[in-house]
Parts: C-alpha cells; structure tokens; sequence
C-alpha cells in the first residue's frame, strides 16, 4: 500500500477516517463554477471597465481551479471507498443511477427546450450530444467526469499493479513528479496540434475536436486525488508542512496566469462581434494554469480541514451545499441565465463587479433551494437531482 509498510495497517486507518471535508471542497468547487460562469457573462456586458476587467480577471483565474477539484475528489472518494472491494456490476449501475439519469433529463431539457437555438436541434442529435456533453454550456464537465466513474476499475487494477514498487514515499515522490511533467507536456502539445491532425480514422477528429473533454487532459488530478485517498493521513500532515511554501507558489501562479490573461485586454472591444477580454486564455491545458490549480488544491485543502472543525452558520451552509453539489450544478445553468437579466435590468448603476458577485451569490441560493425541494420529491427527486450524500455504510475491507 502505498506509503506503508503493511497493507492492513493503511486500510485499517482509512476505514476509520472520516472525510470530513470533502463537503467543503464540493462546495467551494461549485461556488467557483458558477463564478467563472457569471464572469464569462459580465465580460461581455456594455459599459464594462479597465478596473471591471482587472478585477474580474483575477477573480477568473482565482476560480479556475473548480473543474480540476471536481476530478480530484472523484478519485479520491472512489478510492477511498471502493479500493479494498468492488463489485463492478453494482457499482456501475449505482453509477448510471445517480450520474446518467439526471445528466440525461437535464441535457433533453436545456438542448430542446432552454437553449436559444433550440428551435435548430433535432432529436437524431442526441446521442452524440449527450456523449459530447454539448446540450448545454456547463454539461461538458458530467461527459468526462463519467468517464473516469467507468475506466476505475482499470485504474484501480493499475494502482495494485504498482502498489508493491511504490510502498515508499523516497520512490513515490519521484514518480508523481514525474508523472506531472509528462501529463504537463503532453497535455499541452495534445491541446496545441490536435487541430493540426486531420485523419478521421475510428472517428478520431470528432475525439480530437472534443479532446478537451477527454479523460487525457484530466487524469493527473483523478490519480493524485487516488494518492490522497490511500494515504490520507500522510496527505493531511503534508498538506499541513508544506502551507508556507505553498502561499509563496500560490502568489506567483495567480500573478503569473492573471498576467497572460491581462495582457489581452482591449477597452476598443465593440460588443457582441468582438470581447474585451478573451477568458479562453486562462484555460486548464497550459504550463502556468496547471502549476497554479496544483497548489490551489493545497491551499483549498488545508482550508476544508479546518472548516471541518468548525461548526457554525457557514460551515454548516458549506456541507448544505456540498451535499447538493450535483444537483445543483446541473439546474445553476438555468438560474444564472435568469439571474443575469434581472441583474443587468435593476442594477443599471452599479459596476460589473459588484453585478457578477451578486448574481452568483443569488445563483448559488436559488440553485441550492430548488434543488432541495426537488429530492424531497418521493422516487422522481433523486432521478431529476441525483442522490443528496445521504450517509452509507462503508464497504468491508478484505484481502
């Protein structure tokens, strides 16, 4: 096992601990996605400022770090409850029912009936939207996060593969330095010449032309979150010694993305044709924003630990929303939308900063009431929203 010297020793510890603050990460991390949502909007508004973009730049790349969190914690519960044990069939039928079917409901509502060119899709369509996650702008992310949900037991057959090389953390250490630099190199140059290739053989342009939803480009966080799960006591106290360097890191890596994502802003932008800023540049496949997601993940973490020894009205707002994060995803598209045209219609006078704030916190609170309402809804509830993280019993361990 990995950073151990007896298997049950490890397994034995991760039975007894509680991920208290998988909560708080599945709450900041949809907070951040509807924030890099409704900036994606008020980018866009007429009347936006150099001080506006500036701000909001910042605040862009501050949030970028939301899909990468999502991948992370994906591996790490999926290892941390199904690595001793697992029972494939159950595990993916659990899987489709609490993932697919929602996502499935959700994608025939917003590509048919929300979306404004609705009008143009047809339902031989959907198929190949509901594989490419194209229904809607957000659902791209449930597309290639089920991938990593169905490629786990390959995964974990792997990690048992290494696990007798890997025992010690002078050889661990090493290989996941390692691994970061090909999935960073490769990840870039895959990102940068996919549109270069222009064989379609086994349909590989439609692959490349979704590339950016594709396990490849992701799998670094899905395995190191794996890491964590299986030494998460090991992963606490390093997430701990290694804050202060951390904040040192965190601080050149927002300067750094924030810099390139800056540097093109143009105030002679002339809106809808042309943007003042292009948010495009910040994305998760490049050097700068990878090395600067990893370090968020540490800042984020050691931050979830101690709200989960807290217990006061935010804590408890944060495991609320958290216990709600998939349901609320999937509905925050719709409430944004309309979010964002009361907020341009009554708040005329006020800056795009202060307009992208308060829609998001108005997002988050509608997203999470409707939401709630919906899985009190007996039987269709939990087919429309998903499963709420209701508490189960954790899987025996045997060897």
């Amino acid at each position: 096992m990995l950073y151990s010297q007896s298997q049950g020793e490890l397994m034995e510890k991760i039975v007894k601990v509680r991920l208290n603050e998988i909560p708080h990460l599945r709450s900041v991390a949809f907070i951040a996605v509807v924030a890099q949502h409704a900036i994606g909007m008020f980018t866009r508004t007429n009347g936006i400022n150099l001080s506006d973009l500036v701000v909001l730049s910042v605040l862009f790349n501050l949030m970028k770090f939301a899909v990468p969190m999502f991948v992370f914690i994906t591996g790490l519960v999926i290892f941390y409850n199904y690595y001793a044990e697992i029972r494939v069939g159950s595990y993916l039928v659990k899987r489709v029912r609490e993932i697919i079917i929602p996502y499935v409901i959700w994608a025939v509502f917003y590509y048919f009936y929300w979306a404004w060119d609705r009008a143009d899709h047809a339902w031989h369509d959907l198929p190949s939207v509901l594989l490419t996650g194209s229904g809607y702008y957000h659902l791209w992310f449930v597309a290639m996060i089920f991938q990593f949900y169905l490629l786990y037991p390959l995964f974990r057959l792997l990690f048992k593969a290494l696990q007798p090389y890997l025992s010690r953390e002078r050889v661990l250490v090493p290989f996941l330095v390692v691994l970061t630099a090909f999935f960073i190199w490769s990840t870039v140059y895959l990102i940068n010449h996919s549109s270069q290739w222009h064989s379609n053989v086994f349909g590989l342009r439609g692959f490349l032309n979704n590339f950016d939803r594709t396990f490849p480009v992701w799998y670094l966080y899905f395995v190191l979150g794996g890491v964590a799960a299986l030494a998460i006591g090991k992963w606490r106290l390093w997430v701990a010694k290694v804050q202060g360097w951390n904040y040192v890191a965190f601080a050149i890596g927002l300067g750094w993305v924030t810099y390139e994502l800056a540097k093109g802003i143009n105030l002679n932008a002339k809106l809808p044709s042309q943007f003042p800023i292009y948010l495009g540049v910040s994305n998760s496949f490049k050097l700068s924003m990878i090395l600067f997601t990893l370090s968020s993940f540490v800042l984020l973490y050691q931050w979830a630990m101690k709200w989960s020894e807290r217990d006061n009205l935010l804590t408890k707002l944060s495991i609320l929303i958290g216990k709600y994060s998939y349901g609320t995803f999937l509905i925050h598209a719709l409430w944004l939308d309309e979010v964002y045209h009361v907020v341009v219609d009554y708040m005329p006078s006020y800056n795009n900063t202060v307009k992208a704030l308060v829609a998001v916190v108005l997002c988050v609170t509608l997203s999470l009431v409707s939401t709630m309402v919906i899985s009190k809804i007996p039987f269709l509830g939990a087919l429309v929203v998903g499963t709420t993280g209701k508490r189960q019993k954790k899987p025996k361990v045997s060897f």
